[in-house]
C-alpha cells in the first residue's frame, strides 16, 4: 500500500487584520487517530474564537504548538499522519492496518474513492480529501463564497489559498490542508454554505506543475508597478495584493513569510513602510490639540475593551407612533423628544438591568482585572462647529445615567448638546 504523506494543519487565516492566535485547548493528543472534520484545536484571535478542524482522517503525529501559546497564521499547528483504511475511529491509538471498523460512525465527510481511482498526476496513488467550511466562532454557522482562487486540475501547494469566504463575523480565506491536484470544486461565488460543508475536493501530492499552483518566485514575471500579480498567482494573499497595489509596491521585491513562502499583509506593510511612490510628497500634517487630540486617544484606548454587539429590529411606524403619544404628554411640560432620546434612555436602561455590559478591564503590572464603575456613563457623539466655520466631534458623557429618571435624563441630555 502507498505511504500517505504527512498533512500540516496551519493557523488559518480569519481576517484581513488578523495576524495571529492564541491556543487555547487541544481536543486531541499525540496518538490519537481522529476523523476528517473533528475539532482538533480551539483558537482565539482578535476578532473570533474558532475551531479548527482536521483536513484529513488520520493519526495526530505532532502538537507544534502549546496551550496559551500565540501563533502566527500560517504556522503549523499539528502533523496529521492520513489512515490509509480513511476509517479509522476517532480518539484511539492507531495499531496499525486492518484495525478500524467501515460503520456508521464514519464522519460523512470523510469520503473518499476507492485507492487508484484518482491518482495524483505526479506523485503515489492516494484517496482523495474534502476541504470543509472551517469553523469561525460559536455563532456562526454559515459563510458565502467571494472568490475560488483555484480551478479542477491546478496543482497547489500546502497552505496556498483555494477559496475566500465571507461570514456575519469575518472575512477569510481557506488555504490548502496539504499540497496535490484540485479534482472538483463543490460550490459556487455568492453561495451560502453551511460549516462543514465540503467546498472542494483535492488528491494529496506534491503540488507541484501548472495551472494556478505557486510558481517559483523567481520564475514571476515583472509587471508594472502595483500589478496585483506579479509574484504569479497564489505567491500572495488577496490582502497583500490589494495593499501593494494601493502602495504602489512590486510583489515581486517583498519576502513572503508565510506558508511556501507566500507574501502576507504584513511583510507588504513591512517592505513598504513610508516607502513607495505611493506615499505623497505633500503629506498634509498637524498636531491634534485639545477636544480633538482627547478623542484620537479616547478613541486609540478604546480598541483595547473588549466589545459586544447586538442588533434588534424595530418597526419605524411604532416607534414613530410612540413618540408623537410621549410628545402630545409631554408638551405641557415644555419637552420633547427626538428618535436618539429614546434609543438612548433604551441603551441605558439595557446597562441598569446587565451590568457586566458596562464592566471593562485594566492591565496592573501585567495582571488583568475586571473593573465595574458603579453607573452607567453614557456618551452622546455631537458634531460642532467651530467659530472659523470647521467641524469637530464631540463626545461629551451623561454621567450616571442610570441613576436617572427620564425627566432628569432628558434634561442632562440637552444642557450637554446646548452647551
Amino acid at each position: 500500500m502507498a505511504e500517505a504523506t504527512a498533512v500540516e494543519v496551519t493557523m488559518p487565516e480569519m481576517g484581513e487584520s488578523v495576524t495571529e492566535g492564541t491556543v487555547l485547548e487541544w481536543h486531541v493528543a499525540v496518538g490519537d487517530t481522529i476523523e476528517e472534520g473533528e475539532t482538533l484545536v480551539e483558537v482565539s484571535t482578535d476578532k473570533v474564537d474558532a475551531e479548527v478542524p482536521s483536513p484529513v482522517t488520520g493519526t495526530v503525529t505532532e502538537l507544534r504548538a502549546e496551550v496559551d501559546e500565540e501563533i502566527p497564521v500560517g504556522a503549523v499547528l499539528a502533523v496529521i499522519d492520513p489512515d490509509a483504511s480513511g476509517s479509522g475511529p476517532a480518539r484511539t491509538t492507531a495499531t496499525g492496518e486492518g484495525d478500524a471498523d467501515l460503520g456508521d460512525d464514519v464522519n460523512p465527510r470523510a469520503t473518499s474513492a476507492p485507492n487508484g481511482d484518482a491518482p495524483s498526476s505526479d506523485g503515489p496513488s492516494a484517496d482523495p480529501i474534502e476541504v470543509t467550511m472551517p469553523e469561525m466562532g460559536e455563532s456562526v454557522t454559515e459563510g458565502t463564497v467571494l472568490e475560488w482562487h483555484v480551478a479542477v486540475g491546478d496543482q497547489v501547494e500546502e497552505g496556498q489559498t483555494l477559496i475566500e469566504v465571507s461570514t456575519d463575523k469575518v472575512d477569510a480565506e481557506v488555504p490548502a490542508p496539504t499540497a496535490g491536484e484540485i479534482t472538483e470544486l463543490l460550490v459556487e461565488p455568492d453561495q451560502e454554505i453551511p460549516i462543514g460543508a465540503a467546498l472542494c475536493r483535492m488528491i494529496p501530492g506534491s503540488g507541484s506543475g501548472g495551472g494556478n499552483g505557486a510558481a517559483p518566485a523567481e520564475a514571476a514575471p515583472e509587471a508594472p508597478a502595483g500589478d496585483a500579480g506579479d509574484v504569479g498567482d497564489g505567491r500572495a494573499t488577496p490582502v497583500a495584493k490589494r495593499i501593494a497595489a494601493a502602495r504602489g509596491l512590486k510583489l515581486s521585491q517583498v519576502t513572503g513569510s508565510g506558508p511556501g513562502g507566500k507574501v502576507t499583509k504584513a511583510d507588504v506593510l513591512a517592505a513598504g513602510d513610508g516607502a513607495g511612490p505611493a506615499a505623497a510628497a505633500d503629506r498634509d500634517e498637524k498636531a491634534l490639540r485639545g477636544p480633538a487630540g482627547m478623542l484620537a486617544k479616547a478613541m486609540d484606548e478604546s480598541r483595547s475593551i473588549p466589545t459586544a454587539t447586538s442588533f434588534r429590529t424595530v418597526a419605524v411606524d411604532t416607534l414613530d407612533a410612540k413618540r408623537k403619544g410621549l410628545n402630545g404628554a409631554l408638551a405641557a411640560r415644555g419637552m420633547k423628544v427626538s428618535f436618539t432620546h429614546l434609543v438612548a434612555w433604551a441603551i441605558v436602561q439595557s446597562a441598569r438591568k446587565w451590568p457586566v455590559m458596562a464592566r471593562h478591564f485594566e492591565d496592573r503590572d501585567g495582571k488583568l482585572f475586571s473593573v465595574s464603575d458603579g453607573q452607567v456613563n453614557l456618551g452622546i457623539a455631537v458634531d460642532v462647529e467651530k467659530k472659523d466655520g470647521s467641524r469637530a466631534l464631540m463626545v461629551p458623557a451623561i454621567k450616571g445615567a442610570d441613576q436617572l429618571d427620564f425627566p432628569a435624563f432628558h434634561a442632562y441630555y440637552e444642557d450637554l448638546i446646548t452647551k
